[in-house]
């Protein structure tokens, strides 16, 4: 075979193979596109079919609105004065505006008067209270309409399916209370669903019932009618076969029962008119390429084969060392054929400067690759010292963070100290006998000291999470208590202002749960406060109901605090979780505060993986809300005792005192109070002493376990932060004592409440812990649990 032969083969295999490539690439990649687009079409037609019934609903909604928020349809449902009714409902008012149902429903869910169109009278009739079945009555109760401001949607009545809307009957400024609601229908039947296909141009089939008939009927397929398809989504059938493609969505009522299907036909246009413009590129193609071909067979015989065929004549009369032919290559044909037969003679010179070439370019390869090797060292010991220095960086880092930790318990207990002789003095003075204006005074003062422990509770709960020293401590708890326990310690404080304190709690939400029970407990405790702090009069609402749908064993909840106070400007609201931040700023503000309460709040669910936020306008109260994920236990039972969590400062103080120590004969207590702080002595001294106890006090440790070898006491009062000799050594060591003072109870009295504080002194050897400032009730109620009966008189 020829060499022509052989090119033209090959080339025209090239071209075939180009051509199906393109046929392939056309079929696979592009047809399917225009498949696509025909999909596309099919359901951008049922979105508009779609949107158009939402439209349809909303102007509905107005409609109801119209007719409820008008002070005639107010009076009219107390007065049921007829002359309103022949006045302005008359028949002929709603077959004008294209209403087929108008009645009005009181907050009893009765209907005061109702009138609807019979299709087969063709007149209207009045409107039977069972024109729909109970459940749909129970969705939209004049309740819930009024609660959701409006509703609409779709029901099945006893003269065929219709949209339905509802909105509160209220006075024309929309002031209340609702005293029904009024509802406005109209029939979904086949003639609203034409007028809809011709409003939007476009072709569909109302499916009523979902049966073989009904698809040959209407000729179509009986998947389109029977496939299931989720609420609120659009199906696609693709009968690209029949070059047809079907798009459809259901109708839902109230009721949650499908009551129609509406399918749009599309007939597959751009596929087709797709098939033939690839069909038609091909033909182009291969016209092409057939041109192509016949060219460059051509030109490659003239302009090639021709030179080539004189050039191998020229060599073989080398090789043969034969007389060089004479014969030449045009110059119009290939002047690079000319210069191959010149470079025979310099190809050799060529070559070895070629070869001269690459040494040097070798050599200076190995120089650069050793110069690269060279920097590549430089890179690693700059890494290593990075590296070092980072690790000096975290442990610097994390030596800060605990100093800062250190700094917060010393914080801590430095102020807690001072507020202890404080509080306690002020509650001992209390006690005695005052006469009004000293009474007066001591009680002035001990309402500032309960509010300067709460803000310095504040502000070191914001230092800790800055700090980051705040962790959660997960455990099981029962919901319902963590909301009891709110309202039950702040209901006192909201019935001195006359406020109605509630809550609410979904049923539908597990008994037992699993988080951290002390800071949502924390996080309601602040917002129900805020809100008494912000309410005059009226009420404040504790609800929790779910947030999302339960997901495996975590159930996310949304906590809500609603009140009737004074509210919150939509300016201050993008700023009011800020720290030292009020709504109120001026020096003049009625209510005081730090600003410290919503921050904490703001923290604490972040902190749990949650969310924060509000819904409030100036004048009309305010709902603030959290969530929280809530995990659930693999059984929905109380913890055993081994489980349940530890109960913190705030848990015991929540709880109410039962009783106080108090001494007769035999029964007085001997207590050892081990305490450095000389105020603090005499303020549990002479708490002890005016109910009749004997109080010792041991200046540190040391002393305590000196007094220990002579007395015995009923129970030991421990101080931590003492000089010589601390409360934690000082109670290892009683604990190490041969003899029954080894069992004495020992109770912590401390200033250091920083969270863990507990365990540490439970797992020193402690029986119980108070955090200073002493709460005398709590301090009670401690001893008397771990006193012998005998000593204590409740």
């Amino acid at each position: 075979m020829s060499i022509q032969s052989k090119i033209g083969s090959l080339l025209t295999l090239l071209f075939l193979v180009l051509i199906a490539t393109s046929a392939v690439i056309l079929k696979t990649v592009v047809e399917p596109e225009f498949a696509d687009l025909d999909r596309e079409n099919t359901i951008h037609r049922s979105q508009q079919i779609q949107n158009t019934l939402d439209d349809e609903l909303e102007d509905l909604k107005i409609y109801s609105s119209d007719w409820g928020v008008w002070d005639d349809t107010y009076e009219y449902m107390v007065t049921k004065d007829p002359d309103f009714i022949s006045g302005s409902a008359p028949d002929d008012t709603f077959l004008l505006t294209d209403i087929h149902m108008m009645a009005f429903y009181d907050m009893n869910n009765d209907i005061v008067w109702g009138r609807w169109f019979d299709k087969e009278a063709d007149s209207f009739t009045d409107l039977d209270i069972t024109f729909v079945d109970n459940k749909t009555r129970s969705v939209m109760s004049p309740q819930s309409v009024v609660a959701h401001n409006g509703m609409a949607g779709f029901a099945q009545t006893t003269r065929g399916p219709m949209m339905i809307a509802a909105y509160p009957i209220l006075k024309s400024n929309q002031d209340g209370p609702a005293r029904g609601i009024a509802i406005t229908g109209r029939f979904l039947d086949q003639n609203r669903m034409e007028k809809i296909a011709e409003d939007l141009n476009a072709e569909f089939n109302t499916v009523f019932s979902l049966d073989q008939s009904i698809s040959e009927e209407q000729n179509l397929p009986i998947e389109v009618i029977t496939n299931p398809l989720q609420p609120g989504s659009i199906g696609l059938f693709d009968a690209q076969e029949n070059g047809m493609l079907y798009s459809y969505v259901d109708i839902i009522a109230m009721n949650d029962v499908k009551l129609m299907r509406l399918v749009h036909p599309h007939e597959m246009e751009i596929l087709s008119k797709g098939q033939f413009a690839i069909s038609t590129v091909l033909q182009l193609f291969a016209a092409f390429f057939a041109i192509a071909l016949i060219f460059m067979v051509f030109s490659l015989h003239q302009i090639v084969l021709n030179p080539l065929g004189t050039l191998r004549r020229k060599i073989n009369a080398m090789k043969r060392s034969e007389t060089l032919s004479t014969e030449t290559i045009p110059e119009a044909q290939s002047n690079e054929l000319l210069l191959a037969l010149e470079s025979f003679d310099a190809m050799e010179t060529e070559i070895r400067q070629h070869q001269s070439d690459l040494e040097d370019k070798v050599r200076d390869r190995t120089h650069w690759l050793q110069e690269t090797n060279d920097r590549l060292e430089e890179e690693v010991i700059e890494r290593q010292r990075t590296e070092e220095n980072l690790r000096a960086a975290k442990i610097e880092a994390e030596q800060a963070s605990r100093s800062k930790s250190e700094f917060l318990a010393t914080m801590s207990h430095e102020i807690r100290t001072p507020m202890n002789g404080v509080v306690g003095m002020t509650n001992l003075l209390l006690e005695s006998k005052l006469d009004e204006e000293q009474l007066d005074y001591t009680k002035s003062i001990k309402n500032s000291a309960d509010h300067l422990l709460l803000l310095i509770n504040d502000i070191l709960d914001i230092s800790k999470l800055d700090a980051g020293v705040s962790k959660l401590e997960i455990s099981d708890f029962k919901l319902s208590e963590i909301i009891q326990s709110v309202t039950s310690t702040q209901e006192p404080k909201a019935l001195s202002k006359n406020l109605t304190l509630r809550s609410e709690i979904d049923p539908s939400l597990p008994d037992w749960v699993r988080n951290d029970p002390t800071r949502l407990r924390q996080v309601l405790f602040n917002l129900v406060g805020n809100a008494i702090k912000f309410t005059d009069t009226g009420h404040i609402t504790v609800s929790v109901v779910p947030h999302k749908p339960r997901s495996g064993n975590i159930q996310w909840i949304k906590c809500s605090v609603e009140d009737t106070g004074i509210g919150i400007s939509e300016a201050d609201q993008e700023r009011i979780f800020e720290r030292f931040t009020q709504a109120d700023g001026s020096s003049s503000r009625k209510h005081g505060g730090a600003g410290l309460g919503l921050s904490i709040v703001k923290h604490l669910s972040e902190q749990m993986n949650g969310e924060v936020g509000l819904e409030s306008s100036l004048g009309n109260g305010s709902t603030f809300w959290f969530t929280v994920p809530l995990e659930i236990p693999d059984t929905d039972q109380p913890p055993s005792k081994d489980t349940e969590p530890n109960k913190s400062v705030v848990e015991t103080q929540d709880q109410q005192t039962t009783g106080t120590i108090s001494s007769s004969g035999n029964d007085q207590l001997h207590v050892l109070i081990v305490e450095d702080n000389k105020i603090n002595q005499m303020l549990l001294t002479k708490f002890f002493s005016k109910r009749g106890h004997l109080a010792d006090v041991a200046f540190n440790g040391l002393e305590a376990l000196e007094y220990l070898k002579h007395k015995d006491p009923d129970i030991i009062l421990m101080d931590i932060q003492m000089p010589e000799m601390d409360g934690i050594e000082a109670t290892k060591a009683i604990r190490k004592l041969n003899s029954a003072k080894s069992e004495i109870p020992i109770i912590a009295v401390t200033a250091n409440a920083m969270k863990g504080d507990r365990d540490t002194y439970i797992a020193a050897g402690m029986n119980d812990y108070v955090a200073k400032p002493v709460d005398f009730d709590q301090l009670t109620k401690v001893i008397n649990q771990h006193v012998s009966a005998k000593k204590v008189h409740m």
